[in-house]
């Protein structure tokens, strides 16, 4: 329970701050979304998603001793830690290098945390999320990104 309730409250936490970031993209309207509406509804989702999973914690309660005692193994926090530092880095990375390159990245390192993928399929995870995500956002929805920094 305790487990659930603190990756929630911390998934909950980086959503909120990916959403004040995408705010600063510039939101736009429902008809023409600006550059952060997709963050910014993702960061709701998440937002929404990580209450759900800490409310429903919070009413199972503590049934045990050791329940109290339930600590993910040091391997598992690193993957945690590392997840949530991909997540903060992603909004960050959009205006410096782009929404495709950084699409591409946060695709293949959450891929990546999982031990069980190789780099293969991560290459194939991020070149196959990076194209989907453009076709659908930049291609199909014309949501217009900002310049990345970089002018590439």
């Amino acid at each position: 329970m305790r487990a659930d309730a603190i990756g929630a409250a911390l998934l909950a936490a980086g959503g909120v701050y990916t959403g004040i970031v995408a705010q600063g993209l510039g939101i736009g309207r429902l008809s023409e979304p600006g550059a952060g509406f997709f963050p910014f509804v993702a960061s709701a989702l998440i937002v929404v998603c990580s209450a759900a999973i800490f409310f429903g914690a919070i009413a199972r309660g503590v049934k045990t001793e050791a329940a109290l005692a339930e600590v993910p193994p040091p391997t598992r926090w690193t993957r945690i830690w590392l997840c949530i530092a991909a997540l903060l880095a992603y909004p960050l990375a959009l205006p410096l290098i782009g929404f495709s390159i950084s699409t591409f990245f946060l695709m293949v390192g959450l891929s990546r945390i999982d031990p069980k993928v190789t780099w293969r399929s991560s290459l194939l995870i991020g070149l196959g999320g990076a194209a989907g995500f453009w076709l659908v956002f930049v291609h199909w929805l014309q949501v217009s990104f900002p310049p990345p920094v970089t002018g590439f």
